[in-house]
């Protein structure tokens, strides 16, 4: 009777590629941007990009405070079995990112010019500046658009999705660069143009996938919901933030580093920034893949679930980041010559800047890693705070400083003190907590009372007959020690039985070495056993319910295999069947 962290490992990893594959993709596409720009248009071109970035995570900002936020509520909500409820938040995503994209492009027609000397601070690469913003602006709404399906897909289990979508993303900006810039002749305004048609018809490829082939979402009336509206940008604050936060941190830092180096330390802070993209698709990507699945455990309120699904982030973030930081080290001048950076004194700036900025990479893994998570399980202010140390307050500050006693290479340096400073707040922070709320225990600020009370089990079943039977009868001892009574316990292992030998009949027939979970919770107001496998999709309760078409010995066949189902719904409060996280649940209340 115990738990191998099978479907856990199984579902990290299924959600982990997509994500980390899909963000990549986006990233692709921005360095692709930046290496283009540099090598075609030339080093004031790649300046010029660093310059727009802003804009960039302007918009984004947008669109990942209304998705993430309405995704991470949605997840929870399907954790409680709530439907309708996650139906309403996707519906609301929809409409606000059309709201704001719409209104981003009224207003950023009628206000270009001042918008482009803020951008380029009256300087020379203002004419650049301003031929990108006037391709990228009126797709506003497209390039908010891509978080709505890529966070929607993630929380059904479905990311390979916006994995696709975003390749899809990648390669057509890559060629529409090349047509637009080469072809066409059309420079900085050829860039921007290309990120707004491969973003529409990237999103307008994967959206339909949302409602048919396997999706759950339907667009439902959003009458009175102005308090979920509220709950969305609150709970998607952090992400967004940290977007918003780059934009001011993009800004001083150019700033910073044009007063420190010139327009060559620009460059170089542009290339770090674009190499780094791809050490943080590997970032969001783990961070993003802690969200739904905690998400969706916090509602079933699996607290040692949670656990092992930080854990692994962690390990798995921290052994990623050293590698990666290990090959920026070793190739760091192949990647100067990949962006055009091949002076000598361009080399001297850049190099130093993405082997120090490397440093920093595992502590943004831990920080972004806990962001998330706070921002999944209710703990808003937490990651807010841990958004704005990072992304704003120990950055500007560090770097400030550390430029006058070291100069530009004071700079680089920086990140590394600024996630090392995050890191020390937080755990005080939560220290604080948890004197404060003395049910909680430990980073994660979890309840731990159903497990150390013995009211929780979670244990792993082979997908064979003898191990259901050995469970099943093994229960018993469980259910003493919480003082259920007969008809309980009759119930808990008459469910264990039945409905695992269903699974495994329909589910995992021609397949070995599966598993399914099974966890029960004791509770005062009702006990609720989850059953949780991979595989086909399995919905027992629309099996024996719909209708059937066989002959009569067929129907009769089917009638002998529900009895023990049948018998189980009788008895039980409720029995339901859904597919959180992509996998087949199936949720008992006695």
């Amino acid at each position: 009777m115990k738990d191998n962290d099978y479907l856990i490992k199984k579902s990290f990893q299924g959600y982990l590629v997509p994500s980390i594959l899909a963000i990549l993709g986006g990233n692709i596409s921005f360095m692709a941007d930046h290496i283009i720009a540099g090598k075609v248009l030339g080093g004031d071109a790649l300046a010029a990009m660093s310059m727009t970035g802003p804009l960039f995570f302007l918009f984004t900002a947008i669109g990942t405070l209304i998705c993430v936020g309405s995704s991470t509520m949605a997840s929870v909500y399907l954790g409680k079995e709530d439907r309708c409820g996650a139906n309403k938040l996707f519906t609301l995503a929809g409409l606000l990112i059309l709201l704001c994209g719409g209104l981003f492009t009224v207003a950023g027609f009628a206000f270009l010019e001042p918008i482009v000397n803020f951008l380029s601070g009256g300087s020379e690469l203002h004419l650049l500046v301003r031929d990108y913003c006037r391709g990228f602006i009126p797709g506003a709404v497209c390039i908010m658009a891509v978080y709505l399906p890529l966070n929607f897909f993630r929380i059904e289990g479905r990311g390979y999705l916006g994995m696709i979508m975003f390749l899809i993303l990648s390669v057509l900006d890559i060629v529409l660069d090349l047509y637009f810039t080469i072809a066409l002749g059309l420079g900085m305004y050829g860039l921007s143009v290309a990120t707004v048609i491969s973003s529409l018809i990237a999103t307008c490829a994967v959206t339909p996938f949302l409602f048919f082939k396997g999706g759950g979402y339907r667009l439902v009336s959003v009458k009175k919901t102005l308090r979920l509206i509220n709950s969305i940008f609150i709970v998607g604050s952090p992400p967004a933030l940290n977007n918003f936060y780059s934009v001011v941190r993009s800004l001083v830092l150019n700033i910073i580093i044009f007063s420190a180096g010139g327009p060559a330390a620009v460059a170089g802070f542009a290339f770090t920034n674009s190499v780094n993209t791809l050490a943080q698709a590997i970032i969001s990507g783990m961070a993003q893949t802690v969200s739904p699945l905690v998400g969706v455990l916090f509602g079933e309120h699996d607290v040692m679930s949670i656990k092992k699904v930080c854990k692994l982030a962690v390990r798995l973030g921290i052994a990623s980041m050293l590698v990666f930081g290990i090959l920026l080290s070793v190739f760091s001048r192949q990647l100067c010559i990949l962006f055009g950076l091949t002076s000598a004194v361009e080399q001297a700036i850049a190099v130093p800047a993405l082997i120090l900025s490397a440093v920093s990479l595992s502590g943004v893994m831990i920080n972004q890693i806990l962001c998330y998570y706070y921002m999944t399980i209710g703990r808003t202010r937490i990651a807010n705070l841990i958004t704005l140390c990072r992304g704003l307050l120990f950055i500007l500050s560090a770097a400030f400083i550390l430029s006058r006693i070291f100069g530009i290479v004071g700079i680089w340096i920086s990140f590394s003190v600024s996630e090392a400073l995050t890191l020390i707040i937080t755990a005080l922070v939560v220290k604080r907590m948890l004197l404060k709320e003395t049910k909680l225990r430990g980073m994660l600020l979890l309840d731990h009372r159903d497990v150390d009370e013995g009211r929780y089990i979670s244990f792993t079943v082979d997908t064979n007959q003898e191990a259901v039977v050995e469970s099943s009868s093994k229960i018993s001892s469980f259910c003493d020690k919480c003082e259920l009574s007969p008809k309980q316990s009759m119930i808990i292992g008459l469910a264990i039985e039945e409905i695992l030998l269903l699974m495994i009949q329909h589910v995992f027939a021609d397949k070995e070495n599966e598993a399914i979970d099974v966890k029960i919770f004791v509770r005062d107001e009702s006990t609720i056993m989850r059953f949780r496998c991979g595989g086909r999709k399995f919905n027992p309760l629309a099996y024996y319910q719909a209708e059937m078409k066989q002959d009569g010995e067929a129907r009769d066949m089917k009638a002998d295999e529900s009895m023990g189902l049948q018998l189980i719904s009788k008895m039980a409060k409720q029995v339901d069947y859904s597919t959180n996280l992509g996998l087949n649940n199936i949720v008992v209340r006695i």
